[in-house]
């Protein structure tokens, strides 16, 4: 149980990954392991299995959040005797017996999250799948953890999106100082960043700071307070930005009852 309390780093990514990136995640992982981190992640085969296994390997700690089949999973022989020496945890927010379903997956990534201090994105699809989901709600929380992705000549189109909508690149490698601490000074980077954006008094650079945060909670049609209640701002402001988004074609206002969303046509020709 002590395992929940103790923090660390997510590593997440997709399912159908190649040897480059296995190997890649066990690095991250074992380097975490002895710096005396935990890894947090999500049990799926690929990036998720290489970083949980990748840093029970080394010695070190785990928490794996499963979307399904935690009785089957909590037997396996690749986990069984981690389990027994304390060094892992597996838990579900679903029955024990739950097979596969898209909808569990993708629910279970706000607890991934939830217990982590950190997280990196290793690949990502662009558009569609749980990790990509995961990241961009995550993404859309001002006041949540610091997301980084894996920025790389080969990197995906997903990872490249989720930096242009505000995760950082994580550190490089070869790590030749302790990664705990290039991302205890990356996080404390992000949050000042992220104050000096809130507490700047340039009203335009105010909006051009929150408005990707904005864009992500839009996805789907919200009302005016419900979007300033997720940001944590006054509804007035709120309509405000609302309003300047909607004058530029990023927002389209929705009648009866008012509610806005993002501008889809928009939004992929800007991408383009």
């Amino acid at each position: 149980m002590e395992l929940l309390s103790l923090g660390g780093l997510a590593i997440l990514g997709s399912r159908d990954v190649d040897d480059e990136i296995v190997g890649y995640t066990r690095r991250v992982a074992q380097n975490i392991a002895v710096q005396g981190m935990q890894v947090i992640s999500g049990g799926a085969r690929g990036v998720d299995q290489a970083a949980m296994l990748g840093v029970l390997d080394a010695g070190g700690t785990c928490v794996g959040i499963l979307a399904d089949s935690l009785t089957k999973t909590a037997i396996n022989s690749k986990y069984r005797s981690s389990i027994q020496e304390g060094r892992l945890t597996l838990i579900s927010s679903y029955d024990p017996e739950a097979g596969f379903n898209t909808g569990n997956a993708m629910g279970r990534n706000k607890y991934i999250y939830a217990l982590a201090d950190y997280a990196l994105v290793v690949n990502s699809s662009f558009g569609k799948g749980g990790t990509w989901a995961g990241a961009v709600e995550a993404l859309s929380r001002l006041q949540d953890i610091p997301v980084f992705v894996r920025l790389h000549p080969t990197a995906s189109e997903g990872n490249q999106q989720l930096h242009n909508q505000g995760a950082k690149a994580f550190p490089p490698e070869p790590w030749n100082d302790s990664l705990r601490e290039l991302l205890v000074k990356a996080a404390s980077w992000v949050e000042t960043t992220i104050q000096e954006s809130i507490l700047d008094i340039h009203p335009q650079e105010i909006y051009q700071a929150v408005l990707p945060f904005i864009l992500n909670h839009l996805q789907q049609p919200k009302d005016v307070k419900s979007l300033a209640e997720c940001l944590d701002v006054r509804p007035s402001q709120m309509q405000d930005w609302l309003n300047k988004a909607v004058n530029e074609g990023k927002v389209k206002k929705i009648n009866r009852p008012v509610a806005y969303v993002v501008n889809q046509s928009i939004t992929q020709l800007s991408l383009l």
